[in-house]
């Protein structure tokens, strides 16, 4: 059992304590005892209480030690000069009891030497870890789960200890669902965690059962969270300590056995977060991440981004949306980032996703309200932080524009993402065709429809049948319409550069209006 006298001025903060000590930073404490009449020798390790009356009394035979002193009268200053460590609080209502307060720091540390012992003991006898976690069950009398970075259950107490209905499903899957970790992401505890193994508290909306969560490190890397439930005994100062012990025990153990060497998947996701945060900058560190990960990237890439902020998975079984993707996408990983889930495709050939996988992963973003964004392929995966910036980017422009449908490719978006970038916002205006703003302005006058008719026309690569269908108008209509169209506008529809310019100036009206930079009355109808 041992404390820094520093570590006992600390703890006495509320009694607003004043130190006289030159090394009190260094100063170790290994008992306390009374200060009375009849002390005998003083110790050099040993905290003294005692009343400053008795003190002053006694100063004339103390030349060394450590005191904690109330203040019942002033001090002498005879002790000025001696190897003397003295903490001098005012008056207390009662001795004793400030006595025994300072007893327990003793206590308290000799559980957590205790507890050092076992676990120490559970490292060395190479039980292995789901050993080390009923280890460390047992001395907080809480459960305790263990899970990696990519929310895999690693080990965890005995299952009559836990009692939420979400860790439960989770364990007995063996990793937590999307879903759940969706949840999990929001809470603001986590996002504020510390860079370290300290533990912090975590309380979710789900469950009144509080949680106290340690980072488990190595080489500074997050591997894994030990996770202990407020179940049986409550959580005190202690347990804060136990569970940052237990974290380095689990470190120590994730380091030589064989549940860390077989983390690569996390390794993996680990090198994919860095790619895209910067940082790993280098075909060299690339290489070497590469090797740890036991991962090798093709030079035929593209990046799926999936936000699913409006998927409801009430009617859906646990890691419904892991299971369905791994089902879809079977040789491609996945991972929870940001909010988002990432799919990184990749094609060690020149291959491509089958028309029957599109089509499965169309039909299933769209029956549960994911919206997706596809990248453009690119061949270094180093670039791959370039087109995941691009497809944030390119998400919010479609929430912006309300554009409709899920899934989206950048292919389709770039025009609008160029115009995003511009920061022109009503300039934009001058660079649209004069001929387009005579027929919006001629439909305003007349009721007429034949700024939409135009539209439908461009989208339609200019087949007047298939426009004529899509409008519900007979062919004769639209080629009547198609005329006016050019008379009002002076437009020349067969040229292939009057209709890019014309194409650019509808979707500068669409990004505008949708993006609510302007206001044009006569085109919110179109």
């Amino acid at each position: 059992m041992t404390i820094k006298l520093r570590q006992i001025y600390n703890s006495l903060i509320n009694y607003s304590p004043t130190i006289f000590s030159e090394n009190s930073e260094n100063q170790i404490l290994f008992e306390t005892k009374l200060l009375t009449d009849n002390i005998g020798t003083i110790e050099k390790n040993v905290l003294y209480v005692g009343k400053a009356s008795l003190f002053n009394k006694k100063l004339g035979e103390i030349s060394k030690g450590n005191f904690l002193i109330e203040k019942d009268e002033e001090i002498k200053d005879d002790f000025i000069g001696k190897d003397l460590n003295i903490i001098v609080i005012p008056p207390v209502q009662d001795l004793n009891l400030l006595f025994y307060e300072v007893k327990n720091l003793f206590v308290k540390d000799f559980i957590i030497l205790d507890s050092s012992a076992i676990l120490l003991d559970a490292l060395i006898k190479n039980r292995g870890i789901k050993y080390i976690i009923n280890i460390g069950s047992k001395i907080l009398d809480n459960p305790v789960i263990l899970i990696d970075t990519g929310y895999k259950i690693l080990a965890h107490s005995d299952m009559e200890m836990i009692t939420e209905p979400f860790w439960i499903r989770n364990i007995n899957m063996g990793y937590c669902s999307y879903e759940f970790i969706s949840e999990v992401r929001k809470i603001k505890a986590v996002q504020k965690s510390p860079n370290s193994n300290e533990p912090f508290q975590v309380i979710c909306s789900g469950s009144p059962i509080r949680k106290l969560v340690s980072k488990v490190l190595i080489n500074s890397n997050v591997v894994s969270y030990v996770i202990a439930l407020e179940c049986n005994e409550k959580f005190n100062d202690n347990t804060y300590r136990i569970v940052k012990l237990l974290s380095n025990v689990v470190s120590e153990e994730l380091k030589k056995n064989d549940v860390y060497r077989n983390l690569k998947g996390i390794m993996y996701e680990n090198l994919i977060v860095d790619l895209i945060e910067g940082n790993v900058k280098d075909n060299k560190t690339l290489d070497e991440r590469m090797k740890s990960a036991q991962c090798n990237f093709g030079h035929n890439l593209q990046l799926l981004i999936m936000d699913i902020s409006n998927y409801n998975s009430t009617n859906n079984p646990a890691n419904f949306l892991k299971q369905s993707l791994d089902n879809i996408l079977p040789n491609h990983k996945s991972l929870f980032y940001k909010n988002n889930i990432l799919i990184l495709l990749d094609f060690k050939d020149d291959s491509s996703l089958s028309n029957k996988t599109k089509e499965s992963l169309k039909n299933f973003i769209k029956e549960n309200n994911i919206i997706l964004f596809v990248s453009d392929v690119f061949e270094n995966i180093l670039e791959i932080s370039h087109f995941y910036r691009q497809g944030i980017d390119t998400l919010k422009l479609i929430y912006d524009l309300d554009l409709k449908g899920n899934v989206f490719f950048y292919e389709d978006l770039k025009f609008y993402h160029l115009l995003n970038k511009t920061g022109l916002d009503k300039d934009l205006l001058n660079f649209c065709n004069n001929g387009l703003f005579k027929i919006i302005q001629y439909d305003e006058d007349n009721n007429t429809e034949y700024y939409k008719t135009l539209k439908t026309y461009i989208e339609e690569d200019r087949n007047a049948v298939q426009s004529a269908n899509k409008l519900f108008i007979h062919r004769n209509t639209m080629n009547y319409r198609l005329d006016k169209i050019r008379k009002i506008g002076n437009l020349n529809l067969d040229s292939g550069e009057e209709i890019f310019k014309i194409t650019m100036s509808i979707k500068i009206l669409e990004y505008l209006l949708s993006a609510e930079n302007l206001k044009l009355p006569i085109l919110y109808k179109y």
